[in-house]
């Protein structure tokens, strides 16, 4: 598994892939941020619409937007 985002990023859920993706006023995105260097699998990401933070999967997301830093 290829770990392609860092802290900051804007990533947005591949369709089909969460739970969140039926919520209305979502959008699927989600800011990248704490990564587990321990793990090739999982980060922890802020729902963009709620303020929520859990950890996620790399594979349910593909990369929006980089960081500016």
């Amino acid at each position: 598994m290829n770990r392609d985002f860092e802290l900051g990023d804007l990533v947005k859920f591949k369709k089909g892939s969460s739970p969140f993706r039926e919520l209305e006023g979502t959008g699927g995105l989600v800011v990248v941020t704490q990564l587990l260097p321990a793990s090739k699998k999982f980060f922890y990401g802020r729902v963009c619409s709620t303020g929520d933070e859990h950890l996620w999967s790399y594979d349910q997301f593909y990369l929006l937007s980089r960081t500016a830093g």
